[in-house]
């Protein structure tokens, strides 16, 4: 691999990682800004106001929409041939985060348990279906070869 394709490689694996935590992210925080009904004071208040059902229902949904485009952008920054490796490094790099984020980080017992696994559960495989689209994609975009 050159250093033009070692480049690209990371960028496509922090890249869709990066994607996956800034869509989260912001719909988390516009989320419970919505449901607090005013000005969030504390970390214990947030994390209150996120773990309503409602809100953990929806946040599911969004999580698991934002690991669909994070894998699909992996593998459109990877390329041809290499959508799948790609994803598969980035689906592997951000489950560990998650599996540290909701075990030993700081804010690890405000999440309850079911969520902890079922985002575990569903982040991965959502990450590798957005990618095999795209690579779906890729293979229909080839012109027809001509024998």
């Amino acid at each position: 691999m050159n250093g033009t394709g070692f480049l690209r490689s990371i960028l496509a694996i922090l890249g869709g990682i990066g994607l996956v935590s800034l869509i989260t992210q912001l719909l988390e925080t516009t989320l419970v800004g919505a449901a607090a009904g005013g000005q969030v004071l504390d970390m214990p208040h947030y994390f209150a106001i996120r773990n309503r059902p409602s809100i953990l229902g929806a946040a599911l949904v969004y999580n698991t929409v934002a690991a669909l485009l994070g894998g699909y952008m992996t593998a459109r920054i990877a390329g041809q041939q290499q959508e799948m490796a790609h994803a598969r490094i980035a689906a592997l790099v951000l489950t560990a985060s998650m599996i540290y984020g909701f075990t030993a980080g700081p804010f690890a017992e405000f999440t309850p348990g079911w969520m902890r696994i079922a985002l575990i559960m569903l982040t991965a495989p959502a990450m590798l279906a957005g990618a095999m689209v795209r690579a779906r994609a890729a293979k229909d975009d080839q012109p027809p070869t001509t024998d």
